[in-house]
């Protein structure tokens, strides 16, 4: 792995992806707006004892099921208990605004979480990112 910062993405179905944020604020909204397939909405900012993280869903994250692993991971990382819809991304995030990679025991709780979906759907893999 490079030095590039990561995010997680969590689908529906508890599989968690880990995306490559890119090196510039462009890059990092137009890969999170690939990851969701629609613009990305800033839905929550926690403030984590690791950093503060951002949960990032789609624009229309209302028309899409329910996503009970991404909403059990915004509780165990003492976010809002909200239901949270589509697929749902969640980084660090400095000061400035810019993502960075999600807090190590963030990532741990994660993947945690998703691999109780089952071990089928709950898959950790590196997606390219690409221009």
């Amino acid at each position: 792995m490079t030095d590039q910062p990561h995010a997680i993405c969590i689908d529906i179905t508890g599989a968690l992806r880990e995306i490559p944020l890119g090196d510039t604020p462009r890059d990092q909204a137009r890969i999170v707006s690939r990851a969701l397939l629609d613009a990305p909405a800033v839905i929550h900012r926690l403030d984590h004892p690791d950093g503060v993280i951002v949960i990032i869903g789609s624009k229309n994250r209302d028309q899409h099921q329910s996503n009970l692993y991404a909403s059990l991971l915004s509780r165990s990382l003492e976010g809002p208990v909200e239901d949270l819809h589509g697929p749902v991304v969640f980084a660090g995030v400095t000061s400035t605004d810019r993502l960075v990679s999600l807090p190590d025991r963030a990532l741990a709780e994660a993947q945690k979480i998703c691999a109780k979906a089952s071990p089928a759907t709950c898959r950790d893999t590196n997606e390219k990112g690409t221009s």
